[in-house]
């Protein structure tokens, strides 16, 4: 009796060991958490993964795939198969990539595809699933169940998001000491909010009586945001060079500045007091996708000497005379602040 029993287990032991398991990983920088988020410019682009593997499928091969839908089955019409191993194959790790692209071309493959899916055509957001299926043993653990299970983790999703940004518009341009402070409106969250200025195209553009020889930057405040935040200035064509926007009516060089959407206003620093610039904006979402460009705005910086930006920072209107501070609690707290302001300067001095 002792050796039918001991083949039992023996039996047993190898039908339980038929669990296989696919562990995924990515190193793309395009990863959040485990969304793989591609723009349209990067639809023919090869994403790679890689994976390791332990156990066997149950009778029947293990398959890595990809998926418009649920993980589970063996690979359908219109999935995009990657992999491929049988049940005596002992491959351990691999690699995988492939390109939305491919994964547009294996959908055209099913008989409701319809007219056929490409990097051009296609314009709504789909959502792709790496995916790992095999038959494993059932509950007794000496039968192989019937039906595939998802074997793979964790959970990668490859998200086509062709769709650009809505076109923004620049709410408002605020005159600074050498710089320009411009309010870009209609941006999503977690964007980036891309600001381009050059000089408008005059006779005298560029030669005005205080170029070369205005103090702007020496100032504490100067080319600094109220609205907190980094502006990112020439990190992207950098500033004094051509910029991707080619803002038109415009002459010499083209300044980009950055920064994050929800960060306040972009300030464009560097400029020259008394030359009027020409702005126009862009949104890039998160996926990378650009909008078109807002409509045009102009705007002059004016030379302060830190004064009209102390009075700004205080709560100050943009424009207007002594009027401008209203009354009140309101126009005394500008006052206070300006005299703040001018005595600290009287102690410097």
């Amino acid at each position: 009796m002792r050796l039918p029993f001991i083949g039992l287990l023996l039996f047993a032991s190898t039908a339980v060991a038929q669990v296989p398991t696919v562990t995924f990983s990515s190193s793309s920088t395009s990863t959040t958490g485990l969304t793989v988020t591609v723009p349209k410019s990067d639809c023919g682009i090869q994403r790679r993964f890689s994976f390791t593997r332990t156990g066997a499928p149950c009778e029947e091969s293990l398959y890595i795939y990809v998926t418009t839908g649920s993980c589970g089955t063996r690979p359908l019409a219109g999935d995009l198969t990657l992999a491929t191993y049988g049940p005596s194959d002992t491959t351990a790790s691999g690699n995988l990539s492939f390109s939305v692209e491919e994964l547009l071309a294996a959908r055209n493959s099913t008989a409701d595809a319809g007219s056929a899916m490409t990097c051009e055509n296609q314009t709504a957001e789909m959502t792709f699933n790496l995916c790992a299926a095999a038959r494993r043993t059932d509950a007794t653990g000496y039968t192989c169940q019937t039906t595939y299970s998802s074997v793979g983790t964790p959970a990668y999703v490859v998200k086509y998001d062709p769709a650009p940004p809505a076109k923004p518009t620049i709410g408002k341009v605020i005159a600074r000491d050498s710089a320009l402070s411009v309010q870009v409106d209609g941006a999503e969250t977690d964007s980036t909010v891309v600001v381009e200025a050059a000089a408008v195209a005059t006779a005298d553009a560029g030669t005005s009586g205080d170029a070369g020889t205005d103090d702007a930057g020496t100032d504490a405040d100067a080319g600094t945001d109220a609205d907190g935040g980094t502006d990112d200035a020439g990190t992207d064509g950098g500033q004094g060079l051509v910029g991707a926007l080619a803002v038109e009516g415009t002459t010499g060089p083209v300044t980009r500045v950055t920064k994050a959407a929800g960060e306040g206003n972009v300030v464009i620093s560097g400029l020259i007091n008394g030359v009027t610039y020409r702005i126009q904006a862009t949104i890039i979402d998160k996926a990378g996708n650009e909008s078109a460009q807002s409509a045009p705005a102009e705007g002059t910086p004016v030379k302060s000497n830190g004064l009209f930006d102390a009075y700004k920072d205080a709560g100050g209107e943009e424009s207007g005379g002594c009027a401008a501070t209203g009354g009140g609690i309101a126009g005394g707290a500008v006052l206070a602040a300006l005299g703040i302001w001018l005595s600290s300067r009287r102690k410097v001095s």
